[in-house]
This record gives structure tokens, sequence and C-alpha cells, in this order.
């Protein structure tokens, strides 16, 4: 009897006149060891090369129309997802080459009950560089901790596509911290997380990143606005996310 296929991993990468980096997305994708991927762009209707360089591009497939923001790109993907694993990888970050999917899917092979992993993440600048910080540790999944600090990193994360048909789809209505809102509604859902040692992505650190542009008074509302919707400690996130895991980072501890 011929071996099953592995199961079909589906990454989404979300993208509005993201062309200076895409290419480097779209390679650390095509360049994973994993027999199965299907890789989906969605862009949100880009004007400055973006949609040439998609038209070129091979292996994936893509759409554009405009969107409500990257989260709301990120569930068009997945609604055309064809996968049983998904994740996402934004169009300015990459995955590391060649065995990130794989590993990932590993885990989920031999853990049916774990419904997320994640892993490590280099941080890196604008050419790719590794920055002084390079690793950030993923630390192992408590609630509580996710509570307080938004340590699941949603670029080293996938998901099974049952906890999506279950839903649990991405807040659109956030620009910024979504992907903590969603990862903390899996998990008060009862949805179990599993932390895999080893690097899967690489985040990149550049002045044109949502979270550069928004500033922090941006950043201030919208975590108030998730921490409303969570009732969770607004103070307390902040502390963790502003004060304690940028010292950490700089220490070269885990965050």
């Amino acid at each position: 009897m011929p071996p099953h296929d592995p199961p079909l991993v589906t990454v989404v990468t979300p993208v509005l006149n993201g062309v200076r980096f895409l290419a480097e997305t779209l390679a650390s994708v095509r360049g994973q060891d994993y027999p199965r991927i299907e890789h989906i762009v969605v862009d949100g209707g880009s004007t400055d090369g973006t949609l040439d360089l998609l038209g070129r591009a091979e292996g994936i497939r893509w759409v554009s129309k405009p969107d409500r923001g990257l989260y709301d790109a990120v569930n068009k993907g997945f609604r055309l997802a064809r996968g049983e694993i998904l994740g996402y990888q934004n169009s300015d970050d990459r995955y590391v080459v060649p065995g990130a999917v794989s590993a990932a899917a590993d885990v989920l092979a031999k853990r049916p009950e774990v419904d997320v992993v994640y892993g490590d993440y280099r941080l890196i600048d604008e050419e790719g560089r590794p920055l002084a910080t390079r690793r950030v540790t993923a630390r192992p999944f408590s609630v509580h901790r996710l509570e307080r600090s938004s340590f699941v990193p949603p670029q080293s994360a996938f998901v099974r596509r049952r906890v999506l048909e279950q839903g649990h789809w991405l807040d659109h209505e956030l620009r910024l911290c979504a992907d903590w809102d969603w990862f903390l509604g899996m998990a008060r859902g009862g949805k179990m997380f599993h932390a895999r040692p080893g690097v899967l992505s690489e985040f990149r650190v550049h002045p044109c990143s949502l979270t550069q542009s928004l500033g922090w008074s941006g950043v201030f509302k919208e975590w108030r606005r998730a921490c409303r919707k969570r009732k969770v400690s607004l103070l307390r996130l902040l502390l963790h996310e502003v004060l304690l895991t940028s010292l950490r980072r700089r220490l070269g501890l885990p965050p």
C-alpha cells in the first residue's frame, strides 16, 4: 500500500504595496523542503509594482482587491485555502529555508491533540541581516502568560484548519494585535498550543512596518481596544510588552 500523502499546508501572505520585500517572502516559501505547500497571496490593491511581481511569480495563487486591512486579507486567504494546516507570513518577513514548514508539520503529525504549533524567530534588518538580539526563543505555552504578553509569534505559527472551522477567525477591526487576540481566543476556547524549539522565521524591523507607522499613540489605542474585548489588564500587558519584553531581548533572554 502506498504511503499517505502528507497534509497540505497553506501559507497566506497579505500584501499592500510590498514589492520591496515580497520577493524574499515568496522565495522563502518556495524554498521549503515540505512536499505539499499551497501559497496564497492576497493583495489589497497595490500600485507599486507588487502586481507585476506576482504576475511573474511561480508556484503561487494570488488575488487583488481592496480589503479592510491586514487581518481581513489573511481571513480572505484562509477562506480560499485548501490546506489542513494554515499559517500566514507577512510580505516583509520570511521563513527559514528549508525546513520551517516541515518542522511544524512534523509536530502536528505526531501530536494529533495539538491545535497550534509555534517556534522561535530571528530579528533581521532591512537588508535581511540578523540584528544584535538575533533569536527570540518561543516560551512554553500558558494562557495566563498570554493574557499579559503577546509571546506567540504569528510568523512562526501554524494552525489546524479545524480551529478556524470552529469559529476562530482574526478580528479585522484590529490593525495591530489581532494575532494576540486570535491566539487568546483559541486558548480560552480550549485549543492546545505547543512550542517547538528551533527558528522557523525571520521578522524584519524597518521604518515602514505597521508598528512604526502607527506610532505609540496608535499602538496604545489598539492594545486598549483588544484588552477591553478580552477583559484583561491593559496596564499589565503594556508593562510586559513595552518594558519587560524589550529589556529581556536586550539581555538575550526569552520574552
